[in-house]
């Protein structure tokens, strides 16, 4: 794992497998405090999904249990603290992702997950950590994960 200090809210991170994929989203759970939200972006097979389901299970999330909520939208998992997993992919506009709840969510005492996050960005709140999840050509397993710190509880 190669990490690149960007500016003083991000850093660029080079991941190589899976097994770097999850020291990085646990080492993210371990310090995330709620409520939180973390904003995840990358084109279809960019590791979103994966890095979540590491993510959960580093916090003590069944890991049968964590999948991806595209039809559903927004799973919970019962973690310490909460996890509220949403997918914005086949979300239409900013009203229909309203109508989920999703404000109720981001105030609630839970770390909330959003895939596809870019999407809505109007509905982010003021303080949310962005994952954006890039593959690197023509490495099929690596990943370039880009890491900004929107707010001061984001650090």
């Amino acid at each position: 794992m190669r990490v690149s200090k960007k500016s003083d809210n991000a850093f660029e991170i080079d991941i190589e497998g899976l097994e770097e994929c999850k020291q990085l989203a646990t080492k993210l759970a371990k310090r995330a405090t709620v409520p939180a939200c973390v904003a995840l972006e990358g084109t279809l097979g960019a590791g979103k999904t994966q890095f979540t389901r590491f993510f959960a299970i580093a916090i003590g999330a069944d890991p049968g249990e964590v999948s991806s909520p595209t039809f559903v939208l927004l799973q919970q998992y019962r973690t310490n603290p909460p996890i509220c997993h949403v997918d914005a992919y086949r979300i239409g506009d900013e009203d229909e992702f309203l109508e989920i709840g999703i404000e109720e969510t981001l105030e609630s005492e839970c770390i909330t997950i959003i895939e596809w996050a870019d999407r809505f960005p109007e509905v982010l709140p003021a303080d949310y950590l962005q994952i954006e999840l890039s593959q690197t050509e023509p490495e099929p397993d690596r990943r370039r994960v880009l890491l900004r710190a929107n707010g001061p509880r984001s650090q």
